[in-house]
């Protein structure tokens, strides 16, 4: 039994496992969240934490897991008409980039889906915006398209393809790098002062074209270990 406390992120496609102690965050990696199912990556710690949105699979957890939701956040003030929607790896994450900075921030977070989160400067949790990600775009136009195969998207530095295969990259590219940039210029004209981050692996090919003021792919997990400090023990 180790000391640690395990934070988990379960995703839809990723579930992300980090061991926390002594105000340090070690040990970070990443599994296919249908593991979860076959697998056991939780034995061993008295403590776990975790932000789940595929509530399907938390019955997989040991029975002293702690999932982090709307109801027990700490330090935000969620403002949504319907809170429990909301999913727990958009507000830890906000959590973790509001208690980082102290101030108005923007986290723009790309997996299956894109998503944008803000916070206000007094830590109220507004909402944000949800679009499909840079791999659910590719496979729905080779699902619904009898020509377009599967495309896994590479930087790309033209802005035209020679080929079907070579036409989707560039959309796909371009397009996320313009939608991305677009929405973070309409939230820093609603708050000039806002800071904006960007995580998830999605964003991993696209951060050095976007308006960023930093990207951290441990976001989350700095989420998960403010909840760990500031929430009750089970």
């Amino acid at each position: 039994m180790t000391d640690s406390t395990l934070l988990v992120d379960i995703g839809n496609s990723k579930t992300g496992l980090a061991d926390y102690g002594s105000g340090h965050i070690s040990k970070t990696r990443w599994l296919d969240t249908a593991i979860i199912q076959s697998s056991a990556p939780f034995e061993g710690y008295v403590r776990i934490v975790v932000s789940s949105v595929v509530p399907d699979l938390d019955h997989f957890l040991p029975g002293h897991a702690q999932f982090i939701t709307h109801q027990n956040i700490p330090n935000l003030t969620i403002n949504l008409s319907s809170p429990n929607e909301v999913g727990a790896d958009r507000i830890v994450n906000a959590l973790a980039a509001y208690s980082g900075q102290k101030r108005s921030c923007l986290v723009v977070d790309s997996g299956t889906a894109t998503t944008f989160c803000y916070v206000t400067q007094s830590g109220v949790y507004e909402g944000g915006a949800i679009f499909p990600g840079l791999k659910m775009s590719s496979q729905a136009l080779n699902d619904h398209t009898a020509k377009i195969p599967l495309i896994w998207v590479e930087p790309q530095p033209r802005m035209y393809g020679k080929n079907t295969e070579q036409a989707v990259q560039v959309g796909l590219y371009h397009g996320f790098i313009a939608m991305i940039n677009g929405m973070i210029a309409q939230y820093r004209q609603l708050d000039p002062l806002i800071w904006v981050v960007g995580t998830g692996n999605g964003l991993s090919i696209l951060k050095d074209q976007l308006k960023l003021d930093a990207y951290d792919p441990d976001l989350i997990f700095k989420g998960l270990a403010v909840c760990a400090e500031k929430t009750n023990r089970p």
